[in-house]
């Protein structure tokens, strides 16, 4: 599920504060690549000039002529329709987005990227690509070959952080990557000379190729809780053991996130982050070539996909807020209930393991290293 990256503030702290809305912009949902956990299966849905005409009035719509959006370029690949498409489109966006406030982001595998693409993502992304690495999941839909992709993708890198742009990597929760790395540092260690100072670790979803292959990549909610409470003793470890290195050091959402809200919920207030805030119910927003969605680009991913199979139980929450409130019921007693709102709703509430998609024992191992 995708956070908010606050791309131009702060890389410590990603905060909805800054934005009345996040609208992810699904402008192609094909891509040249196959990836074994992706939620919206491969589809040749794109949006034409017309739609991206209407893109202002639908944004105004959502937050009215004075409203700040974070508009996130989302696919598919959406680079795969070609730089001039896309530079269009963002000139036709700025031209008509009257007194609203609009920061872009763009999430791409960089499979198309070359030094004609930095002047634009300087110009209209703050210098800033978010980009998606996934360990042994990902393919080269020519060559149907991981090796493929890993080769192409570092080199990509490389050329990205020498033509001045920083990327700001993602990558997806799944059990092959925390077998990889059971130790995280390792990791954090790797990307740093790489030029990669920032990470996201996005929670994996059974929508889309991911519950065909959820036997080889998925967890339970108890795995993800303790894979990540070791990822974040790793994170604090690798940050002391670098506070008086002059060298820069990775930041790694949500756990900068999440500490936040412990420290505040300790403080007797309330208020939590990214997924686990609630604010995908009313402030995530899709668009796509069939028009508006509402909610996170994942709940809806498969809404209006022909590429979905009849058999598949495709999400659908007409109200979010409802559904939202049906979750919390089983969520009384519990102390993080002013900082948590119950996890994602593509996520079952419980499992097998009986720890709950809010992340219980992660936020409890945060609050004792906090109080240690």
């Amino acid at each position: 599920m995708e956070s908010v990256v606050d791309i131009k503030s702060n890389p410590r702290v990603i905060s909805h504060d800054l934005y009345d809305a996040l609208v992810y912009l699904r402008i192609f949902e094909g891509c040249n690549l196959h990836c074994d956990h992706c939620f919206i299966p491969n589809n040749p849905k794109k949006m034409s000039d017309e739609m991206i005409g209407g893109i202002p009035k639908i944004l105004n719509d959502i937050v009215g002529d004075k409203g700040r959006v974070l508009l996130q370029w989302h696919g598919g690949e959406p680079t795969a329709l070609g730089k001039d498409y896309i530079e269009k489109a963002l000139k036709t966006i700025e031209e008509n987005k009257g007194g609203m406030s609009i920061t872009h982001g763009i999430q791409t595998n960089l499979w198309n990227y070359d030094s004609s693409w930095s002047n634009l993502y300087k110009k209209y992304f703050d210098s800033s690509v978010g980009v998606s690495w996934d360990y042994k999941i990902r393919k080269d839909r020519k060559t149907w070959d991981n090796d493929v992709f890993e080769d192409k993708f570092w080199k990509q890198i490389e050329l990205l952080v020498s033509d001045g742009l920083e990327p700001y990597l993602v990558v997806t929760s799944t059990k092959l990557f925390f077998e990889r790395y059971k130790n995280p540092i390792e990791l954090f260690e790797f990307l740093e000379s790489k030029g990669i100072y920032r990470l996201h670790i996005e929670r994996l979803t059974k929508v889309g190729y991911a519950r065909d292959n959820w036997d080889k990549i998925g967890i339970t909610n108890m795995e993800y809780s303790r894979y990540m409470s070791r990822f974040y003793l790793a994170y604090k470890a690798h940050l002391k053991n670098n506070e008086n290195n002059d060298a820069k050091i990775i930041r790694i959402s949500p756990f900068d996130g999440i500490e936040d809200s412990v420290k505040s919920l300790n403080e007797g207030k309330s208020g939590g982050y990214g997924c686990l805030s609630g604010a995908c119910d009313s402030r995530y927003h899709t668009i796509d070539a069939n028009g508006y969605k509402k909610g996170c680009t994942a709940l809806n991913s498969e809404e209006d996909n022909k590429r979905v199979t009849s058999d598949v139980q495709v999400l659908k929450f007409f109200d979010l807020k409802e559904e939202r409130k049906v979750r919390q019921l089983t969520c009384e007693g519990c102390s993080f209930i002013p900082i948590c709102s119950s996890g994602c709703l593509a996520t079952d509430k419980f499992d097998d393991s009986l720890e709950c998609s809010g992340s219980k024992e992660l936020f409890k191992t945060i609050d004792k290293l906090i109080k240690y």
